[in-house]
């Protein structure tokens, strides 16, 4: 039996697929444990239990979302932050975007933390951070600081595009144009937080995130013409039965 070969990563692609593996890690940080051990867990996407550290982590989330080690090891579950810092490329606060890495002290390097919002704004930023046991947890930026300096680390694309998370444990969907309590729910999998049901604003801000948009929990004409942009229907700035068919679909077909 052959199986057709995975498209390429984009870095679009790997982006939106860190910063959501990140939120959906947040929102499973009970079945995280903090430990600082090697081989750090080489497993499919979004397998649970996990047991590794900060650096672990950003690895982790870094394979699963199709992305080169920033390490450069190849993924072989070594790697640390100084390793991450020897490898992977230097950039300044400005040119950071969502899934960067920020590195926290030089000689020694105590801690990296992914970014899921650009840190070029200032205290703006936020980031989702592994570092002590209850985590990973998502905080702005400006708090997690550990040590100084920052170094900022640039995001790469890797090979195929992994799978992400397996089967959605909500689909199939009805694909009826209905954006009720299972279509969220199916959503809310895919984005990584609660699945309450409930399009409320933490799922609205992790949907623009997705999209790549101003996450400010208002669903408008923006959000919703990038939506329709990502499930392939006319962009008419109005969420009606063809954008939730059209986004049923996706997610029916895991490429959301």
């Amino acid at each position: 039996m052959t199986t057709e070969a995975q498209p390429h990563a984009t870095i679009a692609q790997v982006r939106q697929n860190m910063v959501s593996n990140c939120q959906w890690a947040v929102a499973h940080h009970n079945q995280f444990t903090y430990a600082e051990i090697r081989p750090w867990p080489v497993t499919p996407p979004r397998t649970l239990p996990i047991t590794t550290d900060c650096s672990g982590f950003a690895e982790v989330m870094a394979r699963w979302s199709g992305a080169a080690d920033p390490s450069g090891a190849g993924f072989d579950g070594s790697g640390n932050t100084d390793t991450m810092l020897a490898h992977s490329q230097h950039i300044p606060r400005a040119e950071t975007q969502p899934g960067d890495f920020a590195v926290f002290g030089l000689n020694p390097s105590q801690h990296v933390v992914v970014l899921t919002q650009s840190a070029a704004g200032g205290n703006g930023a936020m980031c989702v951070s592994h570092g002590r046991q209850g985590d990973p947890v998502q905080v702005p930026l400006s708090e997690e600081i550990v040590a100084e300096p920052i170094t900022f680390l640039r995001l790469m694309p890797g090979g195929a595009v992994p799978p992400q998370g397996g089967p959605n444990p909500f689909c199939p969907l009805d694909v009826d144009g209905d954006f009720g309590p299972e279509t969220t729910k199916a959503l809310q999998w895919k984005l990584g937080v609660d699945q309450d049901g409930v399009f409320g604003p933490d799922t609205k801000m992790a949907l623009q995130r997705h999209l790549g948009v101003d996450p400010d929990g208002d669903v408008g004409p923006d959000t919703i013409k990038a939506l329709q942009r990502r499930v392939g229907v006319t962009q008419s700035g109005v969420w009606g039965a063809e954008t939730t068919k059209g986004l049923q679909l996706k997610l029916n077909a895991n490429t959301f």
